[in-house]
């Protein structure tokens, strides 16, 4: 796995841990699904080529996005 990856992926199940944390809903996740969120995250990142851009925010967002619409 790449660097970018492996954090797009531990910022992931970091955020995943803090909703359960505070007892949000959280369906089960596999790890193929994760790494498959933070690959998409990724691209967008890299076409996205915006520098005022956060990388967490879009990860927060990215996940609840891919959490309303599982």
């Amino acid at each position: 796995m790449s660097r970018m990856r492996d954090f797009v992926v531990q910022e992931l199940l970091d955020i995943i841990a803090q909703k359960q944390f505070d007892n949000e809903s959280i369906p089960d996740m596999s790890g193929d699904r994760i790494e498959a969120i933070a690959d998409s995250i990724i691209y967008e990142w890299t076409t996205l080529n915006n520098p005022e851009a956060s990388l967490r925010d879009m990860i927060a967002w990215n996940l609840d996005q891919n959490l309303i619409h599982a």
